[in-house]
């Protein structure tokens, strides 16, 4: 259902009113011939059937997010590289800066050995960086840790999708996350204001994007065998 709030209504009221008291008009001294009269008012009518058209098509959700600066996401961008590269030193003290956890798994194997199968998808094939933990529990942890992505500096980040993990016998399969399709709308000033506006908000320097980085982080026993292509970390 969709609600229009007084306020535009109004507008839309006044437009009309002012264009029916232009084309009326008999006065020659406030808007001149007869043709100029028409013009204004046509002009007026047009005013009020786009505000008309605006309404209908505003979106459903609004987001009032700040729109990120190619300068913040270069930022942003450097601390996702500082903290991938500080892990294979096994410093995780940059990770929840740069990343944030957004699912955990946790899966009991009475094996020695475990297989990690990585399979591409649509976006290639997934990360894996692991760890050994120092007791023998019988536990494989694993977190998928993703970095903020923008496009044209805006925050897309949660509406990306989790890998899949499938624990079978002693093979550990990681499925690619799945595509996401992400449409939205962002009103901007037109031309003739931005070329004078000094607000950097409406810059080209907003125009960029982001594409965040991300992997999974296994923690698993110390006496169990992994074999697969992953990478290790303190060793």
């Amino acid at each position: 259902m969709i609600i229009i709030s007084f306020l535009p209504i109004l507008i839309v009221f006044i437009i009309v009113a002012f264009g029916i008291g232009i084309m009326r008009s008999n006065t020659k001294v406030s808007f001149g011939t007869r043709k100029i009269r028409w013009i204004l008012g046509g002009y007026t009518f047009i005013l009020a059937i786009a505000t008309v058209i605006s309404l209908s098509i505003l979106p459903d959700h609004k987001n009032d997010q700040k729109v990120a600066t190619a300068a913040e996401m270069n930022k942003i961008e450097n601390a996702q590289n500082r903290a991938v590269n500080n892990l294979y030193s096994g410093n995780l003290d940059d990770l929840d800066k740069a990343f944030f956890e957004k699912k955990k798994w946790s899966f009991s194997t009475d094996k020695k050995s475990l297989d990690i199968v990585l399979t591409e998808g649509e976006t290639g094939i997934m990360s894996v960086l692991a760890e050994r933990k120092n007791e023998n529990d019988d536990e494989i942890e694993a977190s998928y840790y993703i970095g903020k992505s923008y496009i044209d500096g805006v925050d897309f980040t949660e509406e990306l999708h989790p890998p899949e993990l499938l624990l079978n016998g002693q093979q550990l399969t990681v499925n690619n996350p799945t595509l996401v399709t992400v449409s939205f709308s962002r009103f901007s000033p037109g031309f003739a204001y931005s070329q004078f506006s000094k607000n950097e908000h409406f810059s080209q320097e907003n125009r960029s994007s982001v594409i965040g980085r991300d992997f999974i982080l296994l923690k698993v026993p110390n006496d169990i065998e992994i074999k697969g292509d992953i990478s290790w970390i303190n060793e």
